[in-house]
């Protein structure tokens, strides 16, 4: 029998347990780290090519590199994360409170600069470059997004979510002017530098629902999106001449894009498990531009233009519609027979549509400045149609521990129609009647094998080969393939066929010393049939990359890295006067090293080097092509830990570029200086 004082004591107890939680307060916690760093450059030599390559501007940068701070309980959890760097026009925000088990909300604001070069081709035969206009060319992004959703466990999740992106300023072009100051025999060349400027909204509505348990998973996705591109592009047409002109191209849209998308997968039982999804697109666009000579950027049409020349062929007033709709379906399983095999079938239809029309004046000076322009009210309209099935069969081998096998294929089948039409106003004399159907077959045949030789190295190589055809029979066409004008139902067949392997091997002979090496190669051949003309080959890409990267652990206080990368890549084509073989060889080189001076300060050492030497001066007959460059650079880091709350980092850099493609003119050398000091609390 219990006696009265133990009766006591445990009431007491009872109470107690019952009382104390809200007598104690809840557990808080909080801390975070702030780092101000500062950096810039003394360069000399071409400034847009230095701000292109380091991504900062030269003048300098600084401010809050990176602020974190939280505040966790037991119920809740408040982050927020911000860096403002000024000059690099780099700032970030990031807020997240989360509620445990049950929900969040999270906002991020992100806006960056992109620095690139806007300087135009370089004529070697008579040391020519045109700059009118500075080439330091700056384009602002940005990324803003709010989001809520749940965490509830064991039940369905929503998500609610709002994107807005932007681009908004000047980015380089290669849709570069033409000029005849080079003289005979070379006019006209093409090498007058020129811009775009971009300016570009886009927002995102996105919604989803979705659920996992032991034995099927969901998910539901409704997105908006709306676009809005006022895009222009200016160059400058034979500068420093009489016929000195710009020609504005005005690129606008406004789009409306509505999707929903979802999948459900299930367990069927410990063999079989199961899946389908689907997706329906719907994409209306309005078209909007120009394509204007004047005597500057941006200027109005006019029909006494001064200075217009024959071939000055342009328009205004495009407005245009377009309509898009797309739906697919797959269905797909996994399947293991048996212990050691995996067997994935899929199958997949995509039906697509497009139609499209607009309206614009067209506008030619053929006579140039001694005739009257030529205007021409033009109307076309467009509609594509495309139906494909795709089947997916994947088969997986793990008998063995140390023996992987793979293999894919993959087959689609698909046929549509586009017809095209063009009439000229007010009469309606047609310019484009044609109507082609065309089918497409692909296929994809992927095998893959991974071999763990012994503890500390293994091998693997996979081999890949794609065939894709495609076949267009004209039904209707208004103009005939043995005249001058073959457009457009002049293609009737093209194969694209492209095979590639792959080899690795990674390798640990001993605890410090770590090799990666890789090998790749692939060789792609563009064949085309066109009507009344015998088969001809377009283009054999052929392109080998073998890298090779390591790792050593010399002593506790010292390590060293490498990594090299060597890359032959060569297009041909057909031989003509105008056109050479496209080469874009190059060698890629990293190098670096980290030493412990002490036991709070390290230093820190990486260097790099690149080389791409394909220049080809054919510039008897056309503008030089492919790239002649060399990149060097080397920085030495010292990274010192005054206490455990306190850093500071210094770096300093040294990198030069000597580009042959343009004679020096985007050559540089700079010093490059960073400060950083980070405190944690």
């Amino acid at each position: 029998m219990n006696s009265p004082a133990h009766s006591r004591r445990v009431l007491s107890t009872a109470l107690l347990a019952l009382v104390l939680p809200a007598l104690v307060p809840a557990q808080v916690v909080t801390g975070g780290s702030i780092s101000f760093s500062a950096g810039g450059a003394l360069q000399d030599g071409d400034r847009p090519a230095f701000q292109k390559y380091s991504g900062h501007k030269k003048a300098g940068y600084g401010g809050i590199e990176d602020f974190t701070w939280s505040r966790t309980t037991d119920s809740s959890l408040l982050r927020l994360e911000l860096r403002a760097l000024a000059g690099d026009e780099d700032y970030r925000l990031h807020v997240r409170w989360e509620k445990f088990d049950a929900y969040y909300v999270e906002a991020n604001y992100r806006r960056f600069r992109i620095f690139t070069d806007g300087s135009g081709g370089y004529f070697r035969p008579r040391a020519l470059t045109f700059s009118y206009f500075d080439e330091a060319l700056e384009l602002d992004r940005s990324y803003l997004s709010f989001e809520i959703g749940t965490l509830t466990p064991d039940r369905p999740q929503f998500r609610l979510r709002y994107d807005r992106n932007t681009r908004d300023g000047l980015k380089n072009s290669l849709r570069w002017g033409d000029s005849n100051l080079a003289g005979q025999p070379f006019v006209p060349r093409a090498f007058s530098p020129s811009y775009l400027v971009v300016d570009e909204v886009r927002d995102i509505f996105t919604a989803e629902a979705s659920q996992q348990t032991e034995s099927t998973n969901w998910k539901l996705v409704g997105r908006y999106e709306r676009t809005r591109q006022d895009n222009h592009h200016v160059a400058r047409r034979r500068p420093g001449e009489n016929q000195d002109r710009y020609v504005t191209q005005v690129e606008g849209r406004r789009t409306d894009h509505i999707s929903g998308h979802g999948y459900y997968d299930s367990i069927v039982n410990e063999q079989l498990r199961v899946s389908a999804g689907g997706l329906a697109t719907a994409i209306d666009s309005n078209l909007y531009g120009s394509k204007i000579y004047g005597g500057t950027p941006d200027a109005d049409y006019s029909a006494t233009f001064a200075r217009r020349q024959a071939g000055d062929v342009g328009y205004f007033g495009l407005t245009g519609d377009s309509h898009l709709r797309q739906y697919v379906a797959n269905l797909n399983a996994v399947w293991q027979p048996a212990k050691f095999w995996t067997i994935r079938p899929g199958v997949k239809y995509d039906h697509l549509r497009i139609d499209g029309a607009e309206t614009h004046t067209d506008t030619d000076f053929g006579g140039g400045a001694a005739a009257a322009a030529i205007q021409r009210l033009t109307e076309s309209a467009n509609r594509t149609s495309w139906n494909e099935v795709t089947g997916d069969l994947e088969v997986r081998l793990s008998r063995w521990p140390s023996l992987s096998l793979y293999a894919r294929a993959i087959w689609n089948t698909g046929e549509g129609t586009l017809v095209e039409q063009s009439i000229l106003l007010p009469n309606r004399a047609p310019v484009i009647d044609q109507d082609t159907d065309y089918e497409r077959q692909g296929e994809r045949y992927l095998v893959n094998a991974t071999w763990q030789v012994r503890p500390g190295l293994s091998v693997g190589v996979q081999f890949n080969h794609r065939l894709k055809t495609a076949d267009y029979r004209s039904r209707r066409d208004n103009t005939l393939n043995t005249s001058n004008n073959r457009y457009p139902a002049y293609l009737i067949d093209q194969d694209i066929e492209a095979r590639d392997v792959t080899a690795h091997a990674s390798w640990r002979p001993g605890a410090s010393l770590s090799l990666v090496t890789r090998y790749a190669h692939q060789r792609s051949t563009i064949t085309s049939t066109f009507a009344n003309q015998p088969e001809i080959r377009n283009g054999v890409l052929t392109r080998s990359v073998i890298s090779q990267s390591a790792t050593w652990t010399v002593t506790p206080r010292l390590y060293l890295t490498a990594a090299g990368t060597v890359t032959y890549d060569q297009l041909q084509v057909p031989r003509h006067r105008l056109t050479y073989f496209s080469d874009n060889n190059y060698t890629s080189v990293n190098l670096g090293g980290g030493y412990a001076l002490g036991k709070v300060t390290d230093l820190q050492l990486d260097a790099y080097f690149y080389r791409a030497d394909n220049y080809t001066d054919n510039s008897a007959v056309t503008l030089p092509l492919n790239a002649g460059q060399m990149v060097r650079s080397a920085y030495l880091t010292w990274i010192r830990r005054h206490s455990e709350r306190l850093t500071f980092i210094a770096k300093y850099g040294y990198a030069t570029n000597r580009d042959g493609s343009f004679a020096g003119y985007n050559n540089f050398n700079a010093h490059q200086l960073y400060w950083k000091v980070q405190y944690k609390f």
